[in-house]
């Protein structure tokens, strides 16, 4: 049994998305890890059926879903009981250049990255599936790269920008109801979707821009830890905050 701490999750059920895969993946094994249940959304039922292997079926379930459809939305909120917690992780990622961008590709990757977070936590809130004055949580997984500009990440970038400016008037809204809202915002993490940039971009590119990470580039581990105290009662006077994890990448510049 899990030793009740300030971090423990135990008697909490959190709903993850993009739990098939990466960092999504690894905050359903934190959960389960720190006491808690977790239902896992995603669209790929082999991988959500090996992650309820993994973890257990007394520990995790899973909702096959696209949330980039009303549709998809409509069955995760039908189909999970009264949770105690979010964290939202779906998401894609495309690089072009300004001038190659159009409507759909935007549209492609608002839906995903920053239609979904919205529409979902709509829903969830209308439905009064998140329980209230509980210190209920939501974690949204946003990134480092709304912070900054990097050339032919426009897509990615906005779509992040959104969240973590929405984040804040949802935590200003929530916050009567004592359920807090903050986001992550992970530099590099070596995950999948990460490695397309190899597609993309030159190996000297990608070694160059690891250099720059004092501490490296970070794991899908780090960004589940972080998500967990965010998740726990150790953050409980916290909302409406965001959390930079990039290895001192941005603050440590010589």
């Amino acid at each position: 049994m899990t030793e009740k701490t300030v971090f423990s999750l135990q008697g909490r059920h959190i709903l993850v998305t993009g739990a098939s895969s990466g960092i999504g993946l690894n905050i359903c094994r934190s959960i389960v890890t720190s006491g808690g249940k977790v239902t896992g959304v995603a669209r790929r039922v082999d991988l959500l059926s090996e992650m309820v292997k993994e973890l257990g079926e007394d520990n995790a379930s899973f909702i096959e879903a696209d949330l980039a459809s009303d549709a998809g939305i409509e069955k995760v909120v039908a189909g999970i009981p009264e949770i105690n917690g979010l964290v939202h992780a779906v998401g894609i990622s495309k690089l072009s250049p300004l001038k190659f961008i159009k409507r759909q590709s935007l549209e492609e990757v608002m839906n995903v990255n920053y239609f979904s977070m919205v529409l979902l936590l709509a829903q969830i809130t209308r439905h009064k599936k998140l329980q209230r004055n509980t210190n209920s949580s939501v974690v949204l997984i946003s990134s480092v790269a709304q912070q900054i500009g990097t050339k032919s990440s426009l897509l990615y970038t906005g779509s992040k920008g959104a969240m973590s400016a929405a984040s804040r008037v949802i935590a200003n809204e929530l916050s009567s109801q004592k359920i807090r809202v903050n986001t992550i915002e992970p530099g590099m993490v070596q995950t999948a979707m990460a490695s397309e940039m190899e597609d993309v971009l030159s190996k000297e590119a990608i070694e160059k821009d690891k250099a720059q990470y004092p501490l490296g580039y970070g794991t899908p581990e780090d960004v589940a830890n972080a998500a967990i105290f965010l998740l726990s009662d150790a953050s409980k006077w916290m909302t409406g905050q965001s959390l930079t994890l990039d290895g001192g990448r941005y603050k440590l510049l010589d």
